[in-house]
């Protein structure tokens, strides 16, 4: 498991707090049979992968390794690593996330750095894509985490299926039986957004 991890160019890749050299080893302590280890690799994922809701290069990369361990029946707690999956399919980039607060601020500061705000958000939107996009790949490793007994992880998971419009036809099913049993008020919330966002979509 995980053979191709360190074939991948973290030194390169930049996460919330830099380069990404710290990632394979917090994927591999996802699988660790220490309770603790684990729990400090998914806060710490969660804060360079999907830092205060904003994703990264390496966010896309580390993807197909957290879908590994997820699909693999040895690794313990898969569904909190199903929330940090899901989790990362609701990521925005930075920018569109700060700049509202104050635009002029930010738009002087890129300037110094030669670079403009549209540019950078375009940048952030095509490594927002890639994430997604990644994650669509096997979002429907995801669906089983729609019944899970934590009603956050059932809320993350029923958000990102919102994500893929095209995929509509085989989504709607299981979020409409999730919908049909929900209790808690959180994951109700999310299934009701997003069979309503997917609804809106012609079924292909």
């Amino acid at each position: 498991m995980l053979n191709d991890l360190d074939a991948v160019p973290w030194t390169t890749l930049r996460h919330a707090f830099g380069a990404a050299t710290d990632v394979p080893r917090l994927v591999r302590a996802l699988g660790s049979a220490d309770r603790e280890q684990r729990q400090t690799a998914l806060k710490e994922l969660f804060a360079c992968l999907l830092h205060q809701g904003s994703v990264y290069e390496a966010t896309a990369m580390a993807v197909p390794f957290l879908f590994e361990l997820l699909a693999s029946p040895t690794t313990p707690e898969r569904n909190w690593l199903a929330f940090l999956l899901a989790s990362l399919a609701d990521g925005k980039g930075y920018l569109k996330l700060h700049t509202s607060l104050d635009e002029q601020r930010w738009r002087k500061l890129l300037a110094e750095r030669g670079t403009t705000l549209e540019a950078e958000l375009e940048r952030e939107d095509a490594i927002v894509r890639n994430v997604r996009e990644e994650i669509g790949r096997a979002v429907q490793l995801l669906v089983p985490y729609l019944t899970d007994s934590q009603s956050e992880i059932r809320a993350a998971v029923a958000r990102a299926l919102a994500q893929y419009p095209a995929r509509a036809a085989e989504l709607l099913i299981p979020l409409a039986a999730a919908e049909a049993t929900e209790t808690a008020s959180d994951a109700r919330e999310a299934i009701k957004n997003s069979l309503a966002k997917l609804r809106e979509k012609p079924l292909q």
